[in-house]
């Protein structure tokens, strides 16, 4: 552990780390599954290893939480330091001060680092929010909450664990600083083979209450003026030349209105983006506004097929007609689509996760996701499935492995009906030429 609070508080400009750590050799997300990660694994065939490999090139964004950090930290006169721990990587600079960004996929790596950190230690983000005894003997200082809402307040919190709260007004943070960023080696592929992309929230947490999903437990539901988002996107693209922008959102359309105000005041700015939306609310007309305005990728959750039990769940998910809808006529727009599923809920078996594997092989989206289903802190499946636990620690919880005995599925068979949904997903003529018609164009306006 690093030096308390009289030594860093003393000096008025300090050199501050924003640091996130990678210990995984697959692709780690860090900003999803509400901010605990994710660490996309398929199995051990060539097949899977090659999908594992490709997947490693399509996405790399920083993390809003430290673009909001350093813009309120160099406001305060600080010196902000961008690092990123990596086996075989740079050490850490020298530094006064150490924010580090807990998730739970990186846990023990994070632990290690903090233990080690000459600098003054603080953990931030959802894991240590959720579970901030696991840093509390390693980190001088914990914060609960949104850090944002300290500002740069931040360094001056006091050892031990500390309540920050949340932001309850998104639109008076200040614009996200990407300058200390290595910005050209952000992607998401999705929306450009080649020109960087960076993400931009307009809302955060989740309005629904799905029982697995850990969005409803680690941030509240907030909206911003699409007026402020839109001078946002204005700004990434004047000051950085940014025309790729990932919007970060779980629920970017809850409301029909406001949607429609985003893709007005986002039509002109010329950019592409990306967004999460639900498909049950998202009309044919509305789709179309979005997709005028620039809407190159789309993601829905389906999860699963048997829609009973989704809302054993407390899932209000969207009907399958309209899940075929929205991707069909989207499809037909040039908008590539992405569907999530997830396997392995309490409720399910091999035979409705044969079905949800038909069904996607039915719809045939751009891309898809194949998640099993994990109980998250804070979630109503922690709770669900407590006492079935499996003895692994916090950074096996990748979203694709198991974590608890299922009642219905045996040992083992959850990673292999894993590995079988993407290899027959993605090795099928029909998807190879789905691909091409969707990426081609893409690509090809990138080399233009």
């Amino acid at each position: 552990m690093g030096r308390g609070l009289s030594t860093v508080a003393t000096r008025r400009r300090l050199r501050v780390g924003l640091v996130t750590v990678f210990s995984h050799a697959g692709c780690t997300l860090k900003d999803v599954a509400g901010g605990y990660g994710t660490v996309f694994e398929v199995g051990g065939s060539w097949r899977a290893r090659l999908l594992e490999r490709a997947k490693t090139s399509v996405a790399h964004l920083p993390p809003l939480t430290f673009g909001y950090l350093a813009a309120q930290l160099e406001a305060a006169g600080h010196e902000v330091i961008v690092h990123e721990a990596r086996a075989g990587g740079p050490e850490l600079p020298s530094l006064d001060a150490l924010i580090l960004l807990s998730s739970m996929v990186d846990a023990d790596a994070e632990r290690a680092l903090l233990a080690r950190a000459s600098a003054r230690t603080i953990a931030v983000g959802a894991f240590a929010s959720a579970r901030p005894q696991l840093y509390a003997d390693v980190a001088d200082a914990v914060v609960v909450g949104e850090p944002e809402a300290l500002g740069a307040d931040l360094l001056a919190v006091p050892d031990g664990v500390s309540q920050a709260g949340s932001v309850d007004d998104l639109d008076a943070l200040p614009f996200p600083r990407w300058d200390r960023f290595d910005r050209a080696r952000f992607r998401y592929a999705f929306l450009s083979w080649r020109s960087p992309a960076l993400p931009v929230g307009a809302a955060r947490g989740c309005a629904y209450g799905c029982g697995y999903c850990p969005w409803r437990v680690t941030a509240k539901f907030r909206e911003r003026d699409p007026a402020r988002v839109a001078s946002e996107v204005a700004h990434l693209r004047s000051r950085y030349g940014v025309r790729a922008i990932a919007f970060r959102d779980p629920l970017f359309n809850l409301d029909h209105a406001r949607t429609r105000e985003l893709a007005r005041r986002l039509r002109p700015l010329g950019v592409r983006f990306s967004a999460e939306m639900r498909a049950d609310r998202l009309d044919d007309a509305l789709l179309d506004e979005l997709a005028d305005a620039g809407l190159a990728s789309l993601e829905i959750g389906v999860e699963s097929v048997d829609r009973g039990l989704l809302g054993a769940q407390k899932r209000k998910p969207p009907r399958a007609d309209e899940v075929e809808r929205v991707v069909r006529h989207a499809q037909r727009r040039g908008v590539r689509v992405i569907c999530n599923y997830l396997l392995g809920l309490p409720g399910d078996d091999e035979a409705t996760i044969e079905a949800t594997l038909a069904w996607a092989r039915r719809l045939n989206s751009f891309a898809v996701q194949f998640t099993v289903a994990t109980p998250y802190p804070g979630t109503t499946l922690e709770a669900e499935v407590e006492g079935r636990r499996l003895p692994v620690g916090p950074s096996d919880h990748t979203g694709f492995r198991e974590t608890f005995r299922h009642p219905r599925i045996g040992p083992g068979r959850l990673a292999a009906l894993r590995e079988r949904a993407y290899v027959s997903y993605h090795y099928r003529p029909r998807y190879a030429l789905r691909f091409a018609r969707h990426a081609a164009p893409a690509l090809l306006a990138d080399l233009l």
